[in-house]
């Protein structure tokens, strides 16, 4: 019965990335008259090894319209502060625009007010000073080192009709295969089946159109939310926009730096964020504890046969769902079975943890967690 639920899930999410696929109609070189002014929002708090090159991927992009850039820094004092600075500098002191953005602009979180989170105050700093000519905002993090197409591809799917948002998601390849980063790549493969199916945007590479933001509906919510982009649903429905998911924009991240106690902490802040603000948790959470459940079980009964039947089962799976978010056949699934197991039990645990939880901690911010509104309240600096 879990095996042939997993199988169902996975055929539906190849359905679906097919479905997306074929109502594609952005091609490679087509014109598109009137490409609309666009704003790309960064927003950061701490350095991650990944700024400089993601600064550097921005500013490659070929979108063919006038975009601008805008960066939130959590402080003068923020180690990302002087990284940005530097960027921006050069290009001044060089006498010489190499950057593809019209114009960049950086900035520190002014209000740290103490509903919602740093990030989600520094998106609304963010919006309420965009430029009246932006018809799309982008979000990007900076761990999400983006391809040259990247923002031509959002804004065009963005402004189809009828979509109000569209992002891409992640996909792990970690350099060295250790424990923690390959079992982080398990759990995000299930994860991008779920995101898929449920419609939960990734902010680390979104774009939603500007009466989105205008309305007011999702920055009233970000004033208590814990993150940006599993509200979405909510003002999207409101406006009767749809959300989109672009297979194309597929980022991948081979980072290996992170240790099993930073997975788990990381896993149960994901998912408590689609506790806290999407309609699909209870679907979610079921998914989470039955897969490890269906282990624990396996392993105290002794049923060893059935038990092995069921792991295999998992790995084949995990490759299919490479096969289909990637479209090339893995080299080898080694990674997977390597963590299979732990990925299994971490998902279970991370879903408890996100069920129970009464605190989150996120950019050495603690945040107490509210549930009317449901959201988060900043406890520390």
């Amino acid at each position: 019965m879990v095996i042939a639920t997993q199988v169902i899930l996975v055929a539906f999410f190849k359905f679906k990335i097919k479905q997306l696929q074929r109502g594609k109609t952005f091609r490679a070189g087509e014109p598109y008259q009137l490409w609309p002014e666009v704003e790309v929002v960064l927003c950061l708090r701490g350095a991650d090894k990944t700024l400089p090159g993601m600064l550097n991927s921005l500013s490659k992009q070929n979108y063919p319209g006038l975009w601008r850039l805008k960066i939130v820094v959590d402080s003068a004092s923020d180690h990302a502060w002087a990284i940005v600075q530097e960027m921006i500098d050069s290009e001044g002191k060089n006498n010489q625009k190499t950057s593809s953005w019209a114009e960049a602009i950086v900035e520190v979180l002014e209000e740290k007010e103490t509903k919602g989170s740093l990030k989600c105050a520094s998106i609304r700093q963010a919006f309420k000073g965009l430029h009246p000519n932006s018809k799309v905002v982008a979000l990007v993090d900076s761990d999400a080192v983006v391809p040259s197409d990247w923002l031509k591809t959002l804004v065009y799917e963005c402004c189809q009709e009828n979509i109000g948002a569209v992002s891409g998601n992640r996909w792990y390849e970690p350099t060295r295969n250790t424990l923690s980063a390959c079992t982080r790549k398990v759990w995000n493969a299930g994860a991008l089946v779920m995101m898929t199916i449920f419609k939960i945007p990734w902010g680390g590479s979104l774009a939603v159109k500007r009466e989105l933001i205008n309305s007011d509906l999702w920055v009233n919510l970000l004033e208590s939310s814990l993150c940006e982009d599993t509200c979405l649903h909510k003002p999207l429905k409101e406006l009767n926009l749809e959300y989109r998911f672009i297979p194309e924009l597929l980022i991948i991240d081979r980072s290996y730096d992170i240790t099993m106690p930073g997975l788990a902490k990381w896993l149960s802040r994901q998912v408590l964020t689609v506790r806290l603000h999407h309609p699909a948790w209870p679907l979610i959470m079921i998914h989470g504890l039955g897969t490890t459940l269906v282990l624990v079980l396996g392993l105290f009964s002794g049923t060893w046969f059935s038990l092995i039947v069921y792991e295999l089962s998992c790995l084949l799976l995990l490759g299919w769902i490479e096969v289909i978010a990637r479209n090339k056949t893995p080299k080898s699934t080694r990674n997977f079975a390597f963590s299979l197991i732990a990925g299994q039990l971490i998902n279970g645990w991370s879903t408890l943890m996100a069920l129970v939880a009464k605190e989150v901690e996120w950019r050495g911010i603690n945040y107490k967690i509210t549930l009317n509104p449901k959201g988060v309240e900043r406890l520390q600096d």
